[in-house]
């Protein structure tokens, strides 16, 4: 997260060139440059009369207001903890869904089996390999000993 300041603010025009019907008020807009580690950046029509605005798809979040700021962090953080907290409860979902699946469907518990052998084999082979390597290393000292003696 990054903190920026609002090197300038442009005049407010409509949201929409055509006119709203009657008795619908015109949604007004405003261009910001803002300064984030010296850097100018700007973000074009955002909402002039609210105190925050997310900009488009980003995770870019615009305030004019300590306290809006403040809820908008503390509602961020909050969602964060809430999908930490969840993290156990949707490893042993997937867990159970699996079991379920193994149950319900012999070809899903062969493929599960299958993919546990392969992970175990693939496993053994980098062990087999990092102890080759070894011993060809140990087989190399041990022949630059035998050709000084």
């Amino acid at each position: 997260m990054e903190t920026g300041s609002v090197v300038s603010v442009s005049m407010p025009v409509p949201k929409y060139p055509v006119q709203p019907m009657f008795g619908q008020p015109q949604e007004m807009v405003v261009d910001l440059v803002v300064k984030i580690n010296n850097q100018d950046i700007t973000y074009q029509k955002l909402p002039a009369t609210l105190d925050i605005a997310d900009f488009g798809n980003s995770s870019v979040v615009l305030s004019d207001s300590r306290e809006a700021m403040n809820a908008e962090i503390t509602s961020l953080k909050q969602k964060s903890m809430t999908i930490l907290n969840s993290l156990d409860f949707h490893k042993d979902m997937i867990a159970n869904c699996d079991r379920i699946l193994s149950e319900l469907n012999p070809e899903f518990a062969e493929k599960q089996q299958q993919q546990i052998e392969i992970n175990t084999l693939k496993t053994q082979v980098g062990e087999m390999s990092k102890n080759i390597t070894e011993l060809m290393d140990l087989n190399k000292k041990l022949m630059l000993q035998l050709k000084k003696e």
